[in-house]
């Protein structure tokens, strides 16, 4: 009865969630201070700074705070989210035109985080989800083509849908983004059905064929590689696993002989000296940017960040760099890691295949997408197109990012829940014995 004792005692204590006060207060110190000192740069004072310097510490003790009381969601997740869409501000603040205002990105944010409530409520509380797959799959497959009928060319690809002219579009990829973990967490969490292993695989290529004619390679490289990260911890079918990856490595090598804009960029990015003022500029201001910065960085508002195109989106982790340093940078990257880990960890914990799958293809596309995009930064391969998550500028890309982080921290509190009842089971059952 005492080992029985101290294994509840024990399981009580594994359910107390960790003391997360410090890394808040740094976080909420870290917003007030850099927008303070981004608003006394001008004369006169920036408003909207000043403005979000306080609005931004006050949401983020808000959510931390406030959301575990209503369900028992993962703090570190959602304050380290947290502290990446704050990033993304001062630093769209300290470097961006006219055009991209930091009031714009805030609201940008929040779209995102009403995305992250959906995401929440949605994992919890949408259990018939193999009810709905052939539905989502027809939709998603609709939605993502839907730019090749009514789209527009942007940065060389056809992906973008304006709604009002100059003021309001979207990008489809960014959020079937999230339909494709849903359907594809759906239907390999079905251990008897061969067939809809199979199917998940062909919705996969649907998107990524859709993709390949929009020419957006970087979507097109994520959601191949999620679909066979995911497939292979579903099935461990190695086998299949490395002959689809060799099939995409056969498709790339193709697509290179094939497709002339692919050969310009591979081309560009091996020598991209060859062509400095045309296709090698990006990734030369790139590289001149990051070792501009330093360890320490410029400061904020100084340096030349926009001489970089795309500064804003594709470009954002070079100007980070020059603004605070390749110190800062490198921690930035290991809060990335940090929320892939406590992810992972999220997904180990789960009761239920579905769930599991759903939070290893978070991670999967989180992990995937910073690598693909510091990469071309760094020059460590060619550009793909894809945003820094969180951070980058854009409403498409913030609100899937955060309905993703959603659902992660939907389905902690899944697992929460699941933990304290068998605490109380643990403990009927001891007092039963009584």
């Amino acid at each position: 009865m005492r080992k029985r004792t101290t294994e509840i005692g024990a399981m009580r204590r594994a359910l107390k969630r960790a003391d997360t006060s410090l890394l808040l207060y740094a976080v909420t110190l870290f917003q007030a201070s850099a927008m303070l000192l981004l608003t006394l740069r001008t004369n006169p004072i920036d408003t909207q700074s000043l403005l979000l310097a306080g609005i931004m510490p006050a949401v983020t003790l808000l959510l931390v705070k406030g959301l575990p009381k209503i369900w028992k969601i993962d703090r570190v997740i959602l304050t380290l989210v947290l502290f990446l869409c704050s990033v993304s501000v001062v630093t769209l603040t300290a470097i961006s035109r006219a055009s991209i205002t930091p009031l714009t990105q805030a609201l940008y944010i929040g779209a995102g985080l009403i995305g992250m409530l959906a995401g929440i409520v949605f994992i919890r509380l949408f259990r018939h989800w193999n009810r709905w797959k052939l539905v989502f799959m027809v939709l998603s497959l609709g939605f993502i083509a839907l730019p090749l009928v009514i789209g527009e060319t942007k940065n060389g690809a056809r992906n973008w849908i304006v709604l009002i002219r100059d003021v309001v579009g979207l990008q489809p990829s960014e959020f079937v983004k999230i339909s494709l973990l849903v359907v594809l967490a759906s239907f390999l969490s079905e251990r008897q059905s061969r067939t809809m292993k199979i199917l998940s695989i062909l919705f996969g290529a649907s998107l990524c064929a859709v993709l390949l004619l929009e020419r957006d390679l970087g979507a097109l490289l994520l959601y191949f590689l999620t679909t066979v990260i995911l497939y292979f911890i579903a099935t461990s079918n190695g086998l299949l696993s490395l002959a689809g990856l060799g099939a995409g490595a056969v498709g790339a090598v193709g697509a290179y002989f094939v497709l002339p804009y692919v050969k310009k960029r591979v081309v560009d990015w091996r020598n991209p000296w060859a062509d400095p003022s045309a296709g090698g500029y990006q990734v030369i201001q790139s590289l001149i940017a990051i070792g501009s910065g330093g360890l320490l960085g410029m400061g904020l508002g100084l340096g030349m960040p926009r001489m970089i195109p795309l500064y804003h989106s594709d470009f954002v982790f070079a100007a980070i760099c020059e603004q605070f340093g390749m110190i800062f940078a490198l921690c930035l990257l290991i809060v990335y890691v940090l929320i892939i880990m406590r992810g992972v960890s999220v997904a180990m914990s789960c009761r239920h295949g579905f769930h599991a799958l759903v939070s290893f293809g978070v991670v999967t596309m989180l992990g995937l997408q910073t690598l693909l995009i510091v990469g071309g930064n760094i020059r460590l391969i060619p550009l793909t197109g894809v945003t820094l998550p969180f951070v980058a500028a854009g409403g498409s890309s913030m609100v899937s990012c955060l309905a993703g982080a959603g659902l992660l921290l939907g389905i902690s509190s899944l697992n929460a829940d699941q933990d304290e009842d068998d605490v109380r089971r643990a403990e009927w059952q001891e007092g039963d014995r009584e």
